[in-house]
């Protein structure tokens, strides 16, 4: 009896020692890995320290895509010298005309880079290092693209104010008018409508008017946004149509849902005064 007794405790003895072993390990894997790329950095002063801010801000790092994304190195290692190795592949900081390249690569914003090569200005980044993708975007502080990256100040420093403001006008217009098809699209989306047709023609209306804003050569631009305007003017109608008869659903919808409490009131007050009647008969039956 004592043997068994005793077997038992070791085995349970056992059981436990490897839970916790196996919990403690399971902890271990899923808390956060240190980058000390990050933690170097943030212990300096001036630019060192301002990138890692800027970068705790961006939309990279919302995406949990850390230094080594960009810049190669070995985050995993606290040592300046190791991270930085040839070996560990590190990039740092590329030369202006390379940033094309460098944002580019496989993995990366490799259609944005592509179409950058159809229009002027790669030529001008090889040429002088500008505009590169910095010029638009900045380089740690990223965020979402917009329109409001793009303006005139921004353009007249090479091009003419007026060439500039047109140009900016023009896509500024166009992004508005997708944003609204998009906030149309949610609506339908929210009340159960099917859209799949037009969110696919959405879609790519997204990737022309994303292949406009990086060709930037005046001849595409223009022949760019008469595809689009086609395709928002399509989509405008189609989603003005569907909305209109939501709209009319809604009318039909309250009117009936007015009507059938009307008919419960009504019928409600007349039970009501048939049962008063009644009462009434009753009282005065009783009263003789």
């Amino acid at each position: 009896m004592k043997r068994t007794y005793f077997i038992i405790v070791v085995f349970a003895i056992v059981l436990i020692t490897f839970y916790l072993a196996f919990t403690q390990k399971a902890i271990g894997d899923s808390s956060p890995k240190k980058n000390y790329c990050i933690e170097c950095h943030i212990k300096l002063n001036g630019k060192p320290r301002a990138v890692v801010l800027e970068w705790e801000n961006s939309v990279h790092a919302k995406k949990n895509l850390e230094c080594q994304i960009c810049h190669g190195g070995n985050p995993d290692v606290d040592d300046a010298k190791a991270a930085k190795d040839k070996k560990a592949n590190f990039i740092g900081k590329p030369k202006k005309k390379d940033i094309p390249e460098f944002c580019g690569r496989e993995g990366c914003h490799v259609q944005a880079l592509v179409q950058l090569k159809k229009g002027p200005h790669y030529n001008s980044v090889l040429k002088i290092g500008s505009p590169n993708c910095v010029d638009c975007h900045g380089d740690h502080n990223i965020q979402q693209s917009t329109y409001h990256i793009i303006t005139d100040k921004t353009c007249s420093s090479c091009h003419s104010v007026e060439y500039s403001r047109e140009l900016v006008n023009s896509i500024i217009s166009i992004e508005k008018n997708i944003e609204d098809i998009e906030k149309s699209l949610e609506y339908m989306n929210e009340r159960n409508v099917e859209i799949k047709g037009m969110t696919e023609r959405y879609n790519e209306l997204k990737s022309y008017f994303h292949q406009l804003v990086h060709i930037f050569s005046k001849q595409e631009i223009d022949f760019t946004k008469k595809l689009v305007e086609v395709e928002i003017e399509y989509l405008d109608k189609e989603l003005q149509s569907k909305i209109a008869s939501i709209k009319r659903l809604d009318v039909i919808y309250i009117l009936t849902s007015v009507f059938s409490i009307g008919v419960i009131i009504t019928f409600t007050v007349y039970i009501a005064l048939i049962r008063s009647r009644r009462a009434k008969i009753q009282k005065d039956f009783q009263s003789r």
